[in-house]
């Protein structure tokens, strides 16, 4: 049986935050204490399988308390306080992306980070399909819901919609241009280069990626293109992606066949749907969904049992 660690949240008052708290409330993970931290002097209280845990200042935090940091949904306190908990001894987890980690076993004294949430939606049902045969081409076109920026950013797209209803001038809130209803290409942000590369080394590249944001809170959705080598059979791509774990197939009749952003939010697989092969037999087209904050939350506890 594995020891019990203290484990330290940081940004535990992010909407991020409460997906990792349902997981590791959800899962086995032996825990001697949780450190819930935050720089919001508002923020009050969390909660763990019942419990309520007071929130904590991070930066009077003493570091050697924990045996793991965990950091979601803030990545200015990821670039602040990363490496203050990595020199103290701690496993780091950051979830955030903002310290460019890469993936690989927490070990006390590093810093490992996870890849981004779109290239674990991809990544699945390309895998299930290479398992099929050689892929000429894949590229994809992601669709993000703004708690990928944080709760800034969702704060930002409620406001622009008030301020729309109201007839009010809208205010930007740091992205280019207005989000509530609209859509907003993310290029500038290097999502496209960052996915593209993690999936090349996990042996599934992708050849090209248009990254977006659209005015959704949560859930995020990719249009996936596939052309295959060789011909392939729709049965035959079925069984390929029944028999991934990572991913949940929806094929029913009608509304109940529609999956959207929001059905697959609680969701620890990405949801594949509208599946379809075109009549030369290469060409494939599937549409995913998957709760963006769930997967990477699952990932990190995962982690966390390793130590």
């Amino acid at each position: 049986m594995s020891e019990a660690i203290a484990v330290a949240l940081v940004g535990a008052d992010t909407p991020a935050s409460q997906a990792f708290l349902d997981v590791l409330g959800e899962m086995p993970l032996a825990l001697t204490a949780l450190y819930p931290l935050s720089d919001d002097e508002e923020a009050v209280s969390v909660e763990l399988r019942h419990q309520s845990l007071p929130m904590i200042d991070v930066a009077s935090f003493d570091w050697k308390k924990a045996d793991a940091v965990v950091f979601v949904g803030a990545p200015e306190l990821a670039k602040r306080y990363a490496q203050a908990a990595c020199d103290a001894g701690a496993a780091v987890i950051d979830l955030t992306g903002a310290t460019g980690s890469q993936s690989g076993k927490p070990q006390r004294g590093q810093i490992v980070g996870l890849p981004h949430v779109l290239t674990s939606m991809i990544s699945a049902p390309l895998a299930a399909l290479h398992a099929l045969g050689a892929i000429d081409f894949a590229g994809a076109t992601a669709m993000l819901s703004v708690s990928e920026d944080g709760q800034a950013a969702i704060e930002a797209l409620s406001m622009q919609t008030r301020q729309l209803f109201a007839q009010q001038e809208v205010e930007l809130a740091g992205y280019p241009k207005r989000l509530a209803f609209n859509l907003l290409p993310t290029a500038d942000c290097g999502e496209e280069l960052r996915i593209a590369a993690e999936l090349t080394a996990v042996g599934t590249p992708l050849n090209c990626i248009t990254v977006s944001r659209v005015p959704v809170f949560f859930g995020h959705a990719v249009s996936l293109n596939v052309l295959m080598h060789d011909e392939v059979t729709l049965e035959q791509i079925e069984a390929a992606i029944q028999a991934s774990p990572a991913l949940y197939y929806l094929k029913a009749d009608g509304a109940a066949g529609i999956a959207t952003p929001q059905d697959a939010i609680g969701g620890d697989k990405v949801w594949l749907n509208q599946l379809q092969v075109a009549a030369d037999g290469r060409s494939v087209q599937m549409w995913l969904v998957a709760d963006n904050a769930r997967l990477p939350a699952r990932a990190a506890v995962l982690l966390l049992a390793l130590l």
